[in-house]
């Protein structure tokens, strides 16, 4: 897995990311402040929406 996520701060909490919370979301890395956070995201991705939304918004500004 690539050690950079396309985001800098957890969507849940607003802290910093951590390389042990990084996780997948539609081909690119995303990360979380802690890898419970992640778990609960790769569990619950569905309902998640504010998680989800935020990445969504990350890969059209930056064009990926």
């Amino acid at each position: 897995m690539v050690d950079t996520a396309i985001n800098k701060y957890c969507p849940r909490s607003g802290k910093a990311v951590v390389p042990d919370s990084l996780t997948e979301y539609k081909g690119l890395t995303v990360g979380f402040c802690n890898p419970g956070c992640r778990d609960d995201f790769a569990q619950n991705v569905s309902d998640r929406p504010n998680d989800t939304n935020y990445f969504d918004v990350l890969i059209k500004e930056n064009n990926l």
